[in-house]
């Protein structure tokens, strides 16, 4: 059992996950779960944090854990096994996502696109969520972030200062996932629960083809902020390195 803060991150094998393991895990004071669709992924996204020079990092506090935020048997066995291993989880970063540039691809319906998009972005966070949130109520952190965007916000498309052509469905997905973040910081709030949503920023990663500007190693730590930083600055707030994001 892991006497350090335990910390589960979905989508962790990669892009920000990745790096926001990397981080935590550097401190040394917590013990990350890193999730993943497939588990040999998240062994060998272990062995080459252990093997980067540029964090050090100690393998005893990281833990693969296969989750696919699409399925929920994976999703209950994930936490199943976290009550198993652990009894509880003190943080949660609900970071897993796809992304598409366009509306629909030559092999998809927009209908499919749309669904594709909201299961993973919107209904799996949110199925994560309430599955380790019992999880979640005894332990002590109690954080959970999930991951925004700033092309989220409904007043910037409206403005002009966004042109809403870039990402539509993804940015849609997003906005969608704030009032999930929100529905959460509001519910949780009076139980000590800490809840936010970071916008990294447009980061280099898998998501979109790595055409980001951003390196997503800058990005993470605005993910780690999210869950570590003071509730003032992070509750009930998409977060950006700008500041608070409007809606």
């Amino acid at each position: 059992m892991a006497l350090k803060p335990l910390i589960l991150i979905t989508g962790a094998n990669q892009g920000l996950g990745y790096y926001a393991a990397q981080q935590l895990a550097a401190k040394g004071c917590y013990h990350i779960l890193l999730g993943s669709r497939d588990l040999n992924k998240a062994h060998r996204a272990i062995e080459s944090l252990i093997t980067d020079q540029s964090l050090k990092v100690n393998k005893e506090d990281l833990t693969p854990l296969q989750i696919d935020v699409t399925d929920d048997d994976s999703i209950s066995a994930a936490a199943a096994t976290v009550e198993e291993g652990f009894g509880h989880l003190d943080v949660l970063l609900n970071n897993a996502g796809i992304a598409t540039a366009q509306s629909a691809s030559a092999d998809q319906t927009l209908r499919q696109a749309y669904l594709q998009q909201f299961d993973t972005n919107v209904a799996g966070a949110a199925a994560v969520t309430e599955a380790f949130l019992p999880l979640l109520q005894k332990g002590q952190s109690k954080r959970i972030a999930f991951v925004s965007t700033g092309l989220s916000s409904l007043q910037k498309a409206d403005d002009g200062s966004q042109s809403v052509s870039k990402f539509p469905i993804y940015r849609m997905t997003k906005t969608a996932l704030n009032m999930v973040m929100l529905y959460y910081a509001r519910t949780l709030e009076d139980q000590g629960f800490v809840v936010g949503a970071p916008a990294p920023g447009f980061c280099a990663t898998s998501l979109n083809n790595h055409s980001g500007k951003k390196d997503p190693r800058d990005g993470a730590k605005l993910l780690v902020k999210a869950l570590l930083g003071d509730k003032e600055e992070v509750h009930a707030r998409v977060l950006s390195e700008a500041g608070r994001e409007p809606w």
